[in-house]
């Protein structure tokens, strides 16, 4: 869930995870569906996988999550998203840097996220997980640029994490964990998860796997916010936005293949 999602995007556990392109924002848990959505194509039951029409509709995690091999480009968007995802943070660290602007840095920012939108407005592709990538890092820059602090910049992003945290814890304690609901949605494989006790189990350890690395995002970046850290803040963003997504996506599709392989057994 953006934090997804340091991209803009995330729960999502949803890019749309996934993020999109923002600064500001982060990708969303598990839903983030990459840059084009979760994909049209289903699977069958055996585990053969249809292929998709469109070459981006297997990626994000609700592609990855019908796939027999995990990838990493697949669950973080591709190399688009990617570029999407963390551009924008990645020139507000190095201009804020080089030039000592927040306005500069912002502008510049929310400049490439415009034109990522355009880009996809040309091709008349989806540009839903950039126009959230725009809102979250608009809002950033508005914020630095009113305050004169460049910190401000990541706090959309810092409060969608904290959002995304509660809803996760809010999801264990109602014995519905968020992304047992998410992939419920995303694979019809395990629709009946919640009458399944294995699957239950699964979900809240993935779940959990989740609360982790929000909690652990907080834990880092609030402090770094605190104290005034911006070149700091902007790395830890990064670091601790899409390469930690795919750690925990391997580690949720690696969980949900056990529990389909199991089922396939019984």
């Amino acid at each position: 869930m953006s934090s997804a999602p340091g991209g803009a995007g995330s729960p999502s556990p949803s890019r749309d995870q996934h993020s999109g392109s923002g600064g500001a924002a982060d990708e969303p848990v598990a839903p983030s569906t990459g840059t084009s959505g979760t994909g049209t194509s289903d699977t069958e039951t055996s585990g053969t996988e249809v292929p998709d029409a469109d070459p981006a509709a297997g990626r994000g995690l609700g592609g990855v999550l019908r796939q027999d091999e995990f990838s990493v480009a697949d669950a973080i968007g591709g190399p688009r998203g990617i570029i999407e995802s963390a551009l924008p943070t990645l020139l507000f660290i190095v201009l804020f840097v080089a030039t000592g602007s927040v306005t500069v840095a912002s502008v510049t920012a929310v400049a490439v996220v415009a034109v990522f939108l355009l880009v996809r407005i040309v091709q008349r592709q989806s540009p839903s997980t950039v126009i959230g990538g725009l809102l979250g890092v608009g809002l950033g820059a508005v914020l630095a640029i009113r305050s004169g602090d460049g910190t401000d910049f990541y706090a959309p992003g810092i409060a969608i994490n904290a959002v995304t945290l509660l809803i996760l814890l809010i999801s264990l304690i109602a014995r519905r964990p968020l992304i047992g609901l998410v992939i419920g949605v995303l694979d019809t494989r395990v629709q009946d998860w919640a009458e399944d006790r294995d699957a239950r189990t699964v979900y809240t350890r993935a779940t959990l796997l989740f609360v982790v690395l929000y909690a652990a995002k907080l834990a880092v970046q609030v402090p770094l916010l605190l104290t005034g850290h911006v070149a700091a803040l902007g790395v830890a963003k990064l670091a601790m936005g899409l390469p930690a997504f795919a750690v925990i996506a391997y580690l949720v599709w690696l969980m949900h293949r056990a529990l389909l392989a199991r089922r396939d057994r019984g």
